[in-house]
């Protein structure tokens, strides 16, 4: 009897690996978005791992024809297995995208068992297409001519920086068709692919003009550069020469005198430091009469009590009493009767 079922258990096991590759989202339809000179994957797998693969095919839907992927011309070098390492991920990696692979997509491990894909692919739009930017830059230093796609992931499959030269506009990036540019041109930032703004070093009066953003025929931004002399630097030089018997060296000392720039922010800084010592010292002036003001008042009171008591003693008024005393003597002496004065002070009220 356990021989029956191991060999039941066994068959059922060798049934389940045999069986072919079953699609995971099968006759379903997933939207994938990539961007042009990206790379993409389309996914595809099956839905039991341990499953094992017979054969499978890539298809592209070109008209009403599905065309194999691995055979189509336009794809060569540019698609791979996602995963070669595991059997039965059937992911397809295509590189450097193209506006012409955005379409429909199949991925067929067994008649009628497939999983469709819907590959949208972006491009470069010009942020200024067909508009016109006027760039200032200064001699002798750089200039970033600005050039941008709306997508910054999407890069353009065609690039080219053109400058308008005898009626004529002659390429300049990346094929340098005017000498006086080589070694000065370059892009601005090589790592954000939907960047693409020039950078010019060492700028002449010569390189003032009009340039071009080439993207495509229906792509394509305008740029006015104009060049303008850098302010001179004004240098007063005192030469002391030395005896000619000593040495023909000089001792040169330069004083530079940079004209001043009009820098409204400076002057607003100078007019609010100003303004705030000027309140600073009304406070201070304002404190100090208040102060000031108070001790008059103190003074004035004292003063007017002092006065006050000065009316009182005015207002004493002194009498004189005067007493006779008399003593009885004999009648043959006489004498002068003896007189003692004494003051009192009466307090006469107004």
């Amino acid at each position: 009897m356990r021989t029956m079922r191991d060999h039941l258990y066994l068959f059922l096991f060798t049934f389940h690996f045999s069986t072919g590759c079953i699609v995971s989202n099968e006759q379903q339809t997933i939207v994938i978005t990539g961007y042009t000179g990206a790379s993409v994957v389309l996914p595809c797998s099956c839905a039991d791992p341990q499953s094992t693969v017979g054969t499978f095919t890539w298809y592209f839907l070109q008209g009403n024809q599905w065309i194999q992927v691995f055979q189509d011309e336009k794809y060569s070098g540019r698609r791979v297995l996602f995963d070669e390492l595991s059997p039965t991920n059937l992911s397809l990696l295509i590189s450097d995208l193209r506006m012409n692979d955005q379409g429909y997509y199949r991925c067929m491990t067994e008649p009628n068992i497939f999983t469709d894909v819907v590959l949208k692919v972006k491009g470069c739009d010009l942020v200024e297409n067909r508009r016109t930017v006027v760039v200032t830059g200064y001699s002798g230093e750089s200039v970033v001519l600005p050039c941008s796609c709306t997508e910054l992931l999407a890069k353009p499959e065609h690039i080219q920086w053109l400058y308008l030269r005898e009626n004529q506009y002659k390429e300049i990036y990346p094929n340098k068709q005017i000498e006086n540019y080589k070694n000065r041109v370059k892009m601005f930032n090589p790592n954000t692919p939907g960047n693409l703004s020039l950078h010019i070093s060492a700028l002449t009066t010569e390189d003032q003009g009009h340039y071009q953003c080439f993207v495509s025929s229906q792509q394509v931004l305008a740029v006015r550069l104009r060049v303008e002399e850098k302010t001179p630097v004004h240098t007063i030089s005192l030469t002391t020469h030395q005896p000619s018997h000593l040495t023909q060296d000089s001792t040169t000392l330069q004083l530079k005198l940079i004209p001043q720039h009009h820098t409204p922010q400076f002057v607003f800084i100078l007019l609010g430091v100003f303004c705030s010592v000027l309140f600073l010292a009304l406070l201070a002036f304002i404190c100090w009469r208040c102060i000031g003001s108070r001790n008059a008042k103190k003074v004035t009171t004292n003063g007017e009590e002092l006065k006050r008591e000065q009316d009182n003693q005015d207002d004493v008024m002194y009498s004189t009493v005067v007493h006779v005393k008399t003593a009885s003597t004999p009648a043959h002496t006489h004498s002068d009767p003896a007189e003692l004065t004494e003051y009192a002070s009466i307090n006469v009220k107004p």
